[in-house]
């Protein structure tokens, strides 16, 4: 059984999550603009990984052009957000959203907490966080600007069994489909 690991992310986060996953399934890891269509066809299921940003995945442009490709294939993501586990129901409608209804049909999905490293922003993400803050502040909420970093390898546990359970059932016929 070959899987795939792809990811999409912006800072560094989505790809420590996708090289733990590497190491621990076996699997080979390659950020989504490098993959070719050729590795999507021979993979067996994939494991997708991508960020929240600006309340879109990451990986969306490239689940819609891989589209084709991907139907049918047994589908894990995994979407880093800051905002978990504080908004997991804000998080789920970022993937209702940017994922296609019918790779969610077979997907399964997990929600992993990510960091912020507020001196390593771009201008315009610092920017766009701060009017962020002032609009939730507005609002009677709060967007911190504080650093921090939820990104363990302990958090993978439930991706990496989900993971084992398709090898399992793909090497063994007698198991009935997920």
């Amino acid at each position: 059984m070959k899987g795939l690991i792809v990811y999409k992310g912006k800072y560094g986060a989505t790809m420590q999550y996708g090289i733990w996953l590497g190491a621990a399934l076996h699997c080979p890891v390659a950020k989504s603009d490098f993959v070719r269509p050729e590795q999507i066809t021979q993979a067996d299921y994939l494991l997708i990984g991508t960020s929240v940003y600006i309340g879109q995945l990451q990986i969306k442009q490239w689940l819609q052009v891989n589209l084709p490709l991907l139907e049918g294939k047994r589908i894990i993501f995994f979407v880093i957000a800051g905002g978990i586990p504080d908004k997991p129901g804000e998080v789920r409608s970022y993937y209702e959203k940017c994922v296609p209804a019918s790779l969610r049909e077979t997907a399964t999905c997990f929600y992993l907490p990510g960091r912020l490293n507020y001196g390593l922003l771009s201008l315009k993400d610092k920017l766009l966080l701060r009017i962020g803050a002032w609009f939730a502040a507005r609002k009677g909420q709060k967007i911190g600007l504080a650093d921090y970093n939820h990104v363990q390898r302990e958090h993978l546990a439930p991706v990496i069994e989900a993971a084992r359970l398709l090898e399992a059932t793909y090497s063994d016929p007698q198991k009935t489909a997920l």
